[in-house]
């Protein structure tokens, strides 16, 4: 796996836990905003959103309420409605790497046939903080 191409040494670290719709695009826009900024974004993916790095698991969004359905609709009429698309449009950037958490694979048994394209890599917790979060300029958790 190569590093992305950058003109700047800037990071941005972004650990995503939430599986909730409204979480996941907060963090891909998050990462899109970065990329198109020339900013290298490392995403690592844990606890109940790693589930969701598994084959078509960015189309399992079930609201578990009335205002999570609604935020997802209008979400959706503003023309977020692939978050899969959206994803491999950043990862297009050359700027986002994804890591899935090594606890979260094992736990939703997400081998490595299993996991998106989009993810470059299984990684222990330990390793992205040691490694990713410490070249970070920000780290944002959602």
């Amino acid at each position: 796996m190569s590093e992305p191409a950058s003109d700047s040494n800037e990071r941005i670290a972004i650990i995503l836990k939430s599986d909730a719709y409204e979480d996941v695009l907060l963090a891909l826009s998050f990462a899109g905003i970065a990329a198109s900024a020339n900013i290298d974004v490392a995403m690592f993916v844990t606890n109940r959103a790693a589930r969701l790095m598994r084959t078509g698991g960015l189309a399992e969004f079930n609201p578990v309420d009335r205002v999570g359905a609604e935020f997802m609709s209008g979400a959706e009429e503003m023309g977020f409605r692939d978050l899969g698309r959206m994803l491999r449009e950043i990862k297009g950037t050359g700027r986002l790497r994804v890591y899935l958490c090594s606890r979260g694979a094992r736990i939703w048994d997400i081998g490595p046939g299993q996991m998106l394209d989009e993810v470059d890599s299984i990684m222990g917790t330990a390793g992205f903080l040691l490694e990713e979060v410490r070249r970070a300029a920000t780290v944002l958790t959602i």
